[in-house]
């Protein structure tokens, strides 16, 4: 999975420049990988842009993926209602 991360980093990187990059999983289970691997990303900006960051959550094509965005739907409501949270898709 690491090894998968990499290239994952290295293909983001193409597209968006990175600074700095980090990378975290957890071991909480007795399982061989991590249940998922999280990155924080510096990224390049210009000088005279604003303070801003984002968060970035790659997430599968499937079942998981849809869980995923379901949780964070639900975690966007709660943490700042409805009326003051959006949730849009771009593609």
């Amino acid at each position: 999975m690491w090894r998968n991360a990499k290239a994952i980093l290295e293909d983001i990187e193409k597209v968006i420049p990175i600074s700095e990059a980090h990378l975290m999983g957890s071991f909480t289970t007795k399982k061989r990988r991590p249940a998922d691997v999280d990155f924080i990303l510096l990224l390049k900006t210009p000088k005279g842009s604003g303070h801003w960051s984002i968060d970035l959550v790659i997430a599968p094509d499937n079942g998981e993926g849809e869980h995923v965005l379901e949780d964070a739907k639900k975690w966007m409501k709660q943490k700042y209602g409805a009326k003051k949270s959006g949730f849009f898709r771009l593609k």
